[in-house]
């Protein structure tokens, strides 16, 4: 009777170690795969990161291209006030000043 009792706990014991080996075996994958989950999104963040770091470079580059067209457009503009603001009175007054200009004419002016 006390080698079956004997037995029996060995065969227990063999159970359970196979199951704690089995239970070890199956986080062991999870935790590969896991892993394997976690190198996937860093790739993805570090590619993220390289397209918005170059959306910001990009975002500069076009306010600087934006703010040095203004200040162009501005400068064209104050020169055309300056040239209107020299026409003379008596031109201003004149038939000729007053009459309007072929439209190919306002057209290219206003190019």
């Amino acid at each position: 009777m006390f080698s079956r009792l004997e037995s029996a706990v060995k065969l227990t014991a063999l159970f359970l170690l196979l199951g704690l080996c089995g239970w070890i075996w199956v986080q062991s994958q999870k935790i590969d795969s896991l892993i394997a989950k976690n190198q996937a999104q860093a790739q993805t963040i570090q590619t993220q990161y390289k397209t918005i770091s170059q959306l910001q470079r990009d975002i500069e580059l076009n306010r600087k291209l934006t703010d040095e067209l203004s200040k162009q457009e501005s400068d064209i503009r104050g020169r055309a006030d300056d040239v209107i603001k020299s026409i003379p009175a008596k031109v201003k007054a004149s038939d000729v000043y007053n009459t309007v200009a072929p439209s190919n004419v306002v057209e290219f002016l206003h190019q």
